[in-house]
């Protein structure tokens, strides 16, 4: 059975015969539609009202804007009219009563997610009672359901090419550019009950009840519905049961949260908690501006080779300083095919060995690997020689194995190896860039440039969540999820773009200032008929 159509009155502030608060006549009917005329029956007529025709207590909106120091509207504004937004407007057909424009709609959502602001309930109380939000839209009201519309359909350009034209935007006002990026994730948590938690007993009787209920009431779209989700987790129990029995572990153990099937089981941020969460993933500049970004159920490394191709459409990329997290074969092959340098420790780089470390055993890496006699020498200076080999297949790459005859009577056994038979090291083709990566990072110069890395990337995340407030997905879906970061991605980008903005503001203030007080230094000398005497400013200049 369709869902019937919601159907709500278009809203916009009035801008005609405004009058101050305190004047007794009334400025006419709110819910008025003020639509343009469409010059052709082609053409789509856009609700976009001009912001500069509205007022507050008898004073254009503007000027209230300034003497109530609301400067962020107002620096906003421009930079949202650089974009494109011909893309947006290319999906809506004639006829019809007139849409909201697709700029105004952008700048609500935006705005409201730099004010922390990203319900969908919360966006509609702040375009109708934000007057910074006024001179962003125009004046247009929209409906809670408008706004989640609008961001439905155009997931598809959110994600892809208007974040990228707005990144593109935001460099040029930075003047940064992707020279050298520092990479990251995090985990979000999913819009996710914990109680919805199951394994496959659970899920199949679960499943067995719902289509009961459906055969009984095929007409109830919430059964519908419910039914859908419980076979979209099926299939994602069966595809993890699979992974956790190729990596020789217990599949039944496996779980799948039933009411957000895509969302894995992951320790949450400075938690010992396990939820169903996302991992965002990001490629930041020098100065904090989120070139790419992707979100991924699980995985870090997955999305990275994808933003590294994202962040070269913007420029050409030179360095990328990852975290430990990285130090792996497919984060190798993608930055060497790319012709990108690579710094990433292979352990925490808090300490003066940046090495893997273990509290049960020896790590690989404390192992060195001897090329010329194809050997490996071991903490206790014994070596290990080549024993057997795996060609590798579907079951993994191939590798050569490598053991030692003195382990039995080694005093560090205790803390290499519980086998009976002996420590063994296997060596995969990949392990001699691993090295490579392994012995540049012990350079003091590459780790004075790598140490940079966490000034550019933690403050984005302590933006996200501390200021727009993301510790939690409001949308359900990895494809839901997705736009979601990237509208917090585009917001905090402009709020980037705001500080650059305002900073050059105070600085031009701060020059007509210095200007005010040479006229005056100058002035005092001429009228005491004195010699002048010498005033060295910051700049150099003196009088």
């Amino acid at each position: 059975m369709a869902a019937k159509a919601i159907s709500r009155r278009v809203k916009t502030l009035c801008s005609s015969r405004q009058y101050s608060l305190f004047d007794e006549a009334i400025a006419g009917n709110v819910d008025e539609i003020i639509a343009k005329p469409a010059s052709a029956a082609s053409l789509v007529c856009f609700e976009a009202p001009d912001p500069r025709n509205l007022s507050i207590n008898g004073k254009p909106l503007e000027e209230h804007l300034q003497l109530a120091g609301l400067t962020t509207p107002l620096k906003l504004r421009p930079l949202l009219t650089t974009l494109s937004f011909t893309e947006f407007e290319a999906s809506y057909r004639p006829g019809g009563r007139p849409p909201y424009a697709p700029r105004a709609m952008v700048g609500i959502i935006l705005y409201g997610i730099l004010q922390g602001l990203s319900s969908l309930r919360d966006l509609e109380r702040l375009a109708r009672a934000d007057v910074g939000c006024w001179w962003l839209s125009g004046g247009i009201m929209p409906d809670h359901s408008v706004i989640g519309r609008f961001v439905r359909q155009h997931e598809a350009l959110l994600t892809t090419d208007f974040f990228d034209q707005l990144a593109r935007q935001v460099l040029k006002v930075t003047g940064s550019g992707t020279t050298a990026l520092a990479g990251d994730g995090t985990t979000i948590e999913a819009m996710a009950s914990r109680f919805q938690l199951m394994r496959e007993e659970a899920l199949q009787q679960a499943l067995a009840q719902a289509k009961e209920t459906v055969q009984a009431r095929p007409d109830d779209a919430a059964a519908v519905r419910r039914l859908s989700v419980l076979k979209q987790a099926e299939v994602e129990l069966k595809s993890r049961q699979q992974k956790q029995a190729a990596k020789n572990k217990d599949p039944a153990k496996t779980q799948v949260q039933s009411n957000e099937p895509e969302a894995v089981l992951q320790p949450q941020k400075n938690s010992k908690d396990f939820r169903g969460s996302y991992k965002p993933t990001i490629l930041a500049n020098d100065k904090r501006v989120i070139v790419a970004c992707d979100v991924h159920p699980s995985s870090e490394t997955e999305v990275t080779p994808a933003l590294l191709d994202r962040a070269q459409a913007l420029g050409k990329v030179e360095t990328v300083l990852l975290d430990a997290g990285f130090f792996s074969e497919g984060i190798l092959e993608a930055t060497a095919q790319r012709g990108i340098e690579l710094l990433c420790p292979e352990g925490q780089s808090v300490k003066e060995d940046w090495n893997k470390q273990s509290d049960k055993q020896f790590p690989k890496n404390r192992f060195r690997y001897q090329a010329d006699e194809d050997s490996y020498l071991c903490p206790n200076q014994q070596r290990l020689t080549r024993r057997n080999s795996c060609s590798g297949g579907q079951s993994g790459p191939a590798y050569t194995v490598y053991a030692c005859d003195a382990c039995a009577d080694c005093p560090l056994k205790s803390q290499c190896t519980r086998s009976a038979s002996g420590r063994k090291i296997k060596r995969y083709a990949v392990d001699a860039k691993k090295d490579a990566l392994r012995a540049k990072m012990g350079s003091p110069e590459h780790r004075q440039r790598y140490r940079k890395r966490q000034a550019m990337m933690e403050p984005v995340f302590s933006q996200l969540r501390g200021r727009q407030g993301l510790h939690r997905f409001r949308r359900k879906g990895l494809a839901g999820v997705k736009v979601e970061f990237v509208l917090h991605a585009m917001a905090y980008n402009l709020g980037r773009a705001l500080v650059v903005v305002l900073l050059h503001a105070l600085y031009q203030s701060l020059r007509q200032i210095e200007l005010v007080l040479w006229l005056f230094v100058r002035y005092l000398s001429v009228v005491s008929h004195k010699p002048r005497f010498r005033v060295i400013w910051a700049n150099g200049a003196d009088f």
